[in-house]
């Protein structure tokens, strides 16, 4: 299988702690180039993982005829225009949750990379945890029974100040949302690979404190076509991230506290059983190496763009029911 030669743009958090070391590490892959406007920072990259190419400019980097995929790691208000960029020159696109601000963005760039034949993947990293395919097991299996529910909570302390990397997360111009958009995504994500497309959504976001420009509060309901309905609560500025992911069924419970660990609990009538399935130490390595053979086998990745824009549709279901569309300037 022929080497992946990536460039990746935007160059922060996420990069710098988990993408480019999974990229570097994974065999099918090669990081050939960066990009990040910040000159300083992205020159400091650059030699922290000796990466050849730096641009301050994503399109001179997709210009590189030397690179063949691309892995989209700027604010959300980004990803349409650069994935359909580098779609245009041939370029295969892995973009970061969540994969656009609107379905329509959504819509353009699966059309754009269809047209075009690249493969189109979207970072929902969560999906290849061991625990979620131990709980997709047990699901399947029947030892819980028929699946009737599920709850899950998750926050982030989110103590970012203006003018630090990432703290676009809570401006909704650059985001498309708060809280929901930004770690509730990865749920909505998880519970539509369980148990199918979403029939209904229902929701309530709030500001407590208003230290955000969108909801850093956000309890969703949602009902999919299978009947299972889930209630999703999601935090911006808690002290800790709760990360709990609990399915009811007639027979039993599954409880996996914390999800980033791969604890499980597995309670059946009375009896109780205790697992343990841990993610990879590096939470992106699994994706990479999986869109790397994607490409490689011309098949869609684990998390395909479809997924994604499904993804998108529920959030986007949510902040209409709620009454907005992720701006505190919209009244809820």
């Amino acid at each position: 299988m022929s080497q992946l030669r990536w460039g990746i743009i935007g160059c922060g958090d996420v990069a710098r702690k988990r993408v480019a070391a999974a990229i570097q590490a994974d065999p099918n892959s090669f990081l050939l180039a960066a990009c990040r406007r910040d000159s300083d920072k992205l020159q400091k990259f650059c030699a922290d993982f000796n990466v050849e190419n730096a641009y301050t400019s994503a399109a001179d980097l997709i210009d590189n005829n030397d690179v063949n995929a691309v892995y989209i790691a700027t604010p959300v208000h980004e990803h349409l225009a650069q994935t359909l960029l580098a779609a245009r020159v041939g370029k295969h696109v892995l973009v970061e949750k969540p994969m656009a601000m609107t379905v329509d963005e959504c819509d353009q760039m699966v059309e754009e990379c269809a047209k075009q034949v690249v493969t189109l993947g979207v970072a929902y990293y969560r999906r290849f945890y061991p625990v979620v395919d131990r709980i997709r097991e047990v699901i399947e299996s029947g030892n819980i029974g028929i699946p009737m529910a599920a709850s899950v909570v998750t926050g982030t302390p989110f103590g970012m100040q203006s003018g630090e990397d990432g703290f676009w997360r809570g401006d909704p111009r650059q985001s498309g949302g708060g809280s929901l958009m930004d770690i509730g995504s990865h749920r909505l994500n998880l519970l539509i690979n369980l148990f199918g497309s979403v029939r209904s959504v229902k929701a309530h976001c709030n500001y407590t404190p208003e230290s955000y420009l969108a909801e850093n509060v956000a309890a969703v309901t949602v009902q999919f076509q299978g009947r299972v309905v889930a209630n999703l609560i999601c935090l911006f500025g808690t002290p800790a991230d709760p990360d709990e992911f609990t399915v009811i069924g007639t027979k039993g419970r599954l409880t996996s506290r914390p999800l980033n660990d791969g604890e499980l609990e597995i309670q059946i009538g009375s009896d109780v059983t205790t697992e343990s399935h841990p993610p990879s130490d590096n939470f992106n390595s699994p994706l990479i190496a999986d869109f790397a053979a994607a490409v490689a086998e011309k098949r869609k990745p684990m998390v395909s763009g479809e997924e994604g824009r499904e993804t998108n549709e529920a959030i986007e279901r949510a902040y209409i029911n709620a009454g907005g569309t992720g701006y505190r300037d919209t009244l809820w």
